[in-house]
């Protein structure tokens, strides 16, 4: 099981004060628990293709962790260790608090991954999707783990394509005062929401370079509408974030 938790900085903060804190102090903490398989912040470039702009939504985060899990139980489990709260009070120092976050719950299906290299992993393009009012949540489903993609991303230079379905998702309101921890939320106290409110499935793109990624885009406009804005999502609900990943757990 794959977590993405979409995180936005801390108001006062700056996008680069906020990767050294998230990639150091807090990573550092992160590191401490066991469950977590693997772990990767993927962190928002300031520049981004206008084609990952409207009609898309605005991207409302400045970065995101993205953990593997043996399974859900594994995640409650790593709630309920007393160092967890540590974990919780730290995001005080560094986020956001009074947004809304939502921690995505998914399967992950590697489609494509010739020609990346793990050494220089390049841009990145997240795209989380809200699917059509029309399409049942199967159907949706169905239309988004689809091999036709993998064609265009190809014909658009990506180098990897990874498809994340979602499992669920869980809203973490970090205001509250009863979560059990202080100053944070345990994921074990947040509350469910019904899957029509929250993201259906995230699509992850790699490029070798802004510059490739900008040429591919401007290139080709058909086949990027086609894989980053299908009739299949609600596009004006969806959003992308272009960033660059680092690996802290391998």
């Amino acid at each position: 099981m794959k977590l993405f938790d979409p995180l936005p900085r801390k108001r006062g903060t700056s996008l680069a004060e906020f990767s050294h804190y998230w990639m150091t102090h807090h990573a550092e903490l992160a590191k401490e628990f066991r469950r977590i398989r693997r772990y990767i912040q993927s962190v928002r470039l300031e520049h981004k293709p206008s084609a990952l702009g409207y009609p898309l939504g605005d991207t409302w985060c400045d970065g995101c962790a993205e953990t593997w899990h043996d399974d859900a139980a594994s995640v409650d489990a790593m709630a309920a260790d007393p160092r967890f709260s540590d974990l919780m009070d730290d995001e005080a120092r560094f986020l956001d608090l009074t947004h809304p976050r939502s921690l995505l719950k998914t399967e992950e299906r590697l489609m494509d991954e010739h020609g990346f290299d793990p050494r220089l992993r390049g841009v990145k393009v997240l795209i989380f999707v809200r699917r059509a009012a029309n399409l049942s949540r199967s159907e949706f489903l169905t239309s988004w783990d689809d091999d036709a993609a993998v064609s265009l991303g190809r014909q658009l230079g990506s180098t990897r394509h990874v498809v994340c379905s979602s499992l669920g998702q869980v809203e973490r309101e970090a205001a509250q005062d009863d979560a059990g921890a202080e100053g944070g939320v345990s994921v074990s106290a947040a509350t469910s929401v019904d899957a029509d409110d929250g993201y259906d499935g995230l699509r992850e793109l790699w490029w070798p370079s802004m510059a490739h990624l900008e040429s591919a885009l401007a290139g080709d406009p058909r086949a990027a509408e086609r894989l980053i804005r299908p009739h299949t999502i609600d596009v004006a609900r969806s959003f992308a974030l272009v960033a660059h990943e680092r690996v802290i757990v391998p």
